[in-house]
Formats: structure tokens, C-alpha cells, sequence
């Protein structure tokens, strides 16, 4: 396989830069042009828009434990949101990441409350999380089904495996580092800044590294972009839905142990906002649900308006109702721009 063949599906300039030399008396597509470049900018471009209306709208928004705040949010959903938008991108959807956030705040309150070491504990959690994603990869293969019905189905095992494991325990407990870690006034060593912002900056450069940088992350846009050539073209399509869903699956761990922070006592629930959240995240940011185009650094963009848009409806006073519809709006408005881009437009 050629690297050429899957980085034609990403975010590139090419069908712009040959749709602008064409002749100056084609105003059809100088207009294209122009309308893919400002979608392609609509989320950088909301990002500061939110942000500015925050602070003019809700007191006192303009300060350090705000801005934390803000930024804490917006990690947690940026993670869960990073496996699904490569399984996105490869052409499936993980409907397991709430599930799995779920087991692992069961497994790091009940088992170091049990007096496991954490090292052991995480071990444990790594190895069932990649075990959940490579089951789902490898089903949705074997089965020949779409990996929505096979992640669904995985959550709801997932799902009742917490249940039965919390069997309604409401004891727990987690290390004082993991609390602070996701608290406002949490440090990472000297830095004044929680360390769940650091693994999310650090998570956001390898995610945009690996997708872009690396044979499996250009083969996972091949076999977004078209199932059936990227396997005509050698594409081991089999081991990228493997590896992208074990990292979804790794992410939501990792949310799950952060989640576990916050309150320390076992919740089987505690990932059920992120069913659909992971992928609002993603649409937003300008990730085609059809796979082979977008990238993380849309997608990192995406869960910053989501979180800015959510704290500035709840500090303006809406409902979560509101919320919720507000959401809705944007995510019809965004995608109904972002599919009149020249990539998506062309391939559909």
C-alpha cells in the first residue's frame, strides 16, 4: 500500500487547490471554495465566539478556577471522545464507552478499597479494556455486521458485568493524587494545573501524530474512505479495527478511573452522559460519520464547544432541557455546513 491512497481521505488541500485553478468565469466553484474553507473554519472560529460570550454573559468567568473548570470538562469528554473518533473515522462507531467508563470506576473504587495495589489495578483495567475492543473489532468482522450493533451489544454485557459487580455497593475508595488530579485546585507536580489537562494534551498530540504519522492511522482513514478498495489494496483492515477499538475502549478506562476521583464510591452510571456526548463531540468538530475524513484535532475543538456552550447555558440559567436542545440545533446546523465541504460533497 501507498501512503498516497489513505491521506487523500483526510483533511487536506488538494480538491481545493485543484478546484481554485480553474478557470477565473467559473463562479461555481470559486463559490465551493470558499463555502469548504469558512465550514472547515466554523469550529476554530466557535471555539473564541463561546469563550468571549462566557465571559461577557456570566460573572466573574474570566478567571483561573473558571477557565480549570472549563478545561477539566472538556478533557474528560476529549478523551472518551479520542478512540471514537478513530473508530469514526475507520468507518464503525463505539456505542460501549459509557459501559466501560462505568466498569472501570467499579473496578478502581471497589479493588483499591480491597487494599489492591494500583499498578495491579490499572494493569488489570488495561488488559479488560483492550480485551472489550478487540472482542467488538473481531466480532463485527467475523459476523459481517456493522460495529454499532456489536458495540451495542457489548455495552449491554458490559454493562450488567458492573451491575453485578457493584451489587449495589455504595463503599469505595480512591488514592488522594487521583481526587486532585480532576479538582480545580489540583497540581501536577509544580505545575498549578490538574493532571488530567496534562494527559489530555499530551493524549491530543499522539492521537494527531499516530493518525497522521503512522502506517495504521493512515490505513485507518483508507478504510474509512472505502472499505472495499483499502482491502484491494492491502489494507490489514482486520488489525486497524482491533487497534482503533481497544484504544476506544483504553480511553474510556482511563475516563472511568478519572471519573472515579470525583466521588471515590462505585457508580455503574457514571458514563451514561457520554453515550451520546463522545459522538457530539466528534460531529461537531467536523468528523465525517461516513468515515475517512476528520481527524482528533477537530474533534478537541468539538468537546471545547461542547463545553463551553453547556457552562454558558447553565450560567446564563437554562434547563438541561435547554441544553440538550441547543445542542441538537448546532449539531444539525454544523453538520448540515460541514456536508457541503468538497470531500465530503464528492464522495457522497
Amino acid at each position: 500500500m501507498t501512503d498516497s491512497t489513505p491521506v487523500a481521505a483526510t483533511d487536506g488541500p488538494s480538491e481545493t487547490s485543484r478546484a481554485a485553478r480553474q478557470p477565473a468565469g467559473a463562479p461555481n466553484n470559486l463559490t465551493a471554495v470558499v463555502a469548504a474553507n469558512f465550514t472547515s473554519a466554523l469550529p476554530y472560529i466557535l471555539v473564541p465566539v463561546l469563550f468571549i460570550l462566557s465571559v461577557i454573559f456570566i460573572p466573574g468567568y474570566f478567571s483561573k478556577s473558571s477557565i480549570i473548570s472549563l478545561l477539566i470538562l472538556s478533557s474528560l469528554l476529549g478523551l472518551s471522545s479520542l478512540g471514537q473518533t478513530m473508530t469514526i473515522v475507520a468507518g464503525g462507531i463505539d456505542l460501549s464507552i459509557p459501559a466501560v467508563i462505568g466498569l472501570s470506576d467499579i473496578i478502581v473504587t471497589q479493588l483499591y478499597y480491597q487494599h489492591w495495589s494500583l499498578p495491579l489495578i490499572f494493569l488489570a483495567i488495561a488488559a479488560l479494556a483492550i480485551l472489550i475492543g478487540t472482542i467488538s473489532a473481531v466480532a463485527s468482522v467475523l459476523l459481517r455486521v456493522h460495529s454499532l450493533i456489536t458495540t451495542f451489544g457489548m455495552s449491554l454485557i458490559v454493562s450488567g458485568v458492573a451491575l453485578e459487580w457493584s451489587n449495589g455497593a455504595t463503599s469505595g475508595l480512591v488514592p488522594g493524587w487521583l481526587t486532585s488530579s480532576v479538582s480545580v485546585i489540583g497540581k501536577t507536580g509544580p505545575i498549578p494545573i490538574p493532571a488530567i489537562i496534562i494527559v489530555w494534551a499530551v493524549g491530543s498530540v499522539l492521537a494527531v501524530l499516530f493518525m497522521n504519522r503512522t502506517r495504521i492511522g493512515r490505513e485507518t482513514y483508507a478504510l474509512g474512505a472505502n472499505a472495499v478498495a483499502a482491502r484491494l489494496a492491502t489494507v490489514r483492515s482486520t488489525w486497524v479495527q482491533v487497534v482503533v477499538f481497544s484504544v476506544s475502549a483504553l480511553c474510556a478506562a482511563m475516563v472511568g478511573i478519572f471519573l472515579a476521583g470525583y466521588s471515590g464510591i462505585p457508580d455503574p452510571t457514571v458514563g451514561e452522559p457520554y453515550f451520546f456526548q463522545t459522538i457530539t463531540a466528534v460531529v461537531i468538530g467536523g468528523t465525517s460519520l461516513l468515515g475517512g475524513r476528520g481527524g482528533y484535532l477537530r474533534t478537541v475543538l468539538g468537546a471545547l464547544i461542547v463545553a463551553e456552550l453547556t457552562t454558558l447555558l447553565v450560567g446564563v440559567g437554562f434547563n438541561a432541557s435547554f441544553q440538550e436542545l441547543a445542542l441538537g440545533i448546532l449539531v444539525i446546523l454544523l453538520t448540515s455546513s460541514y456536508g457541503r465541504e468538497l470531500k465530503v460533497a464528492a464522495k457522497i
